[in-house]
């Protein structure tokens, strides 16, 4: 930590005596630039081409570039917020289609209840009064 701290305080100096020698010498001629030998003439890996490539001339002036890029990040949006492809999405899917069965089951349960019901309040009715005929028995 006390080296980052140094690092950063030279590097703040440097950059205020840069700034200083400048602002009092304005004519002064521009100092040549220190160029690594080994530095490559071209891009040999993607990282390299991707921070090489002239963005700001492809925007400004290649409307299909402009075009590419608003196309990638309406296709990001649709798949990041509109569509059920999160992980809980698939935990609820794979939940639903186990207990898929015990739904199916409750339906059946469900049907067979109410045609139970419907027999023992006809013969079992409490609120049927004496002389009451039945609608439905034929």
């Amino acid at each position: 930590m006390p080296s980052r701290l140094l690092d950063a305080a030279k590097y703040v100096a440097e950059t205020v005596k840069g700034a200083t020698i400048v602002l009092f010498s304005p004519n002064a001629p521009i100092p040549p630039s220190k160029l690594v030998p080994f530095m490559p003439a071209r891009p040999w890996t993607a990282q390299e081409w991707f921070r090489m490539w002239s963005w700001r001339y492809c925007w400004k002036y290649l409307p299909i570039f402009r075009f590419y890029i608003y196309s990638a990040i309406i296709v990001y949006g649709i798949f990041k917020f509109v569509l059920p492809i999160k992980p809980r999405h698939r935990i609820m899917h794979s939940e639903m289609y186990k207990n898929s069965h015990h739904h199916e089951v409750e339906f059946w349960y469900g049907i067979r209840q109410k045609i139970q019901d419907k027999l023992y309040f006809e013969k079992y009715n409490p609120l049927k009064k004496e002389g009451e005929v039945v609608p439905s028995a034929h």
